[in-house]
């Protein structure tokens, strides 16, 4: 591995998933759902197995992929009326018509990331254990999984009607990243 390197994120060889999931008394009626980032950009540094990298994340780019049914996705879950209606519901109410969700992370080895998401001041912190290959051209692909707090990030509770199912206040993330090194 390379002692020092920068790196930027290659979108197309990467995926950021987060998973939803309702609970309350009525939440068998409700969605749990997948939802992708299709529009990021990220760097990092590597200095040795130390690291530090960016992620945005630009939040009209955030499409529903369809329901869960447990871990199993259903893209054709959802009507496509229905689908839109939950994307304009995710970028206007939950995330206040932010532009971009800001990611930090760094790791004193590549096995494991500390972190913080900001959305419009708001941070929640994480940690994730961290699976990473690197190709012989000094691509790095760095997978992993981890849980946000909607309340940490200032989300107001998602709620159905009358209350009778709300979205969990953990929000699963699940990435696996492609980044290679600056021309």
């Amino acid at each position: 591995m390379a002692s020092v390197a920068e790196l930027n994120l290659d979108p197309a060889a990467s995926r950021l998933r987060l998973r939803t999931r309702a609970a309350g008394v009525l939440a068998r009626l409700a969605h749990d759902l997948e939802i992708t980032a299709k529009g990021m950009r990220a760097q990092a540094h590597l200095d040795g197995e130390a690291w530090t990298a960016e992620v945005f994340i630009t939040v009209a780019d955030l499409e529903v992929a369809g329901t869960l049914r447990g871990d199993r996705l259903d893209p054709g879950g959802l009507s496509t009326s229905d689908r839109r209606e939950i994307e304009r519901r995710l970028r206007v109410d939950a995330l206040r018509s932010t532009g971009e969700v800001r990611i930090q992370a760094s790791g004193k080895t590549r096995a494991r990331a500390e972190g913080r998401v900001e959305i419009q001041g708001a941070t929640a912190t994480f940690s994730a254990a961290l699976t990473t290959r690197e190709d012989a051209r000094g691509a790095v692909t760095v997978s992993g999984t981890c849980i946000l707090s909607l309340k940490a990030l200032k989300i107001a509770e998602i709620k159905g009607p009358l209350g009778a199912f709300k979205i969990r206040d953990e929000v699963e993330v699940l990435f696996d990243l492609t980044l290679r090194p600056n021309a």
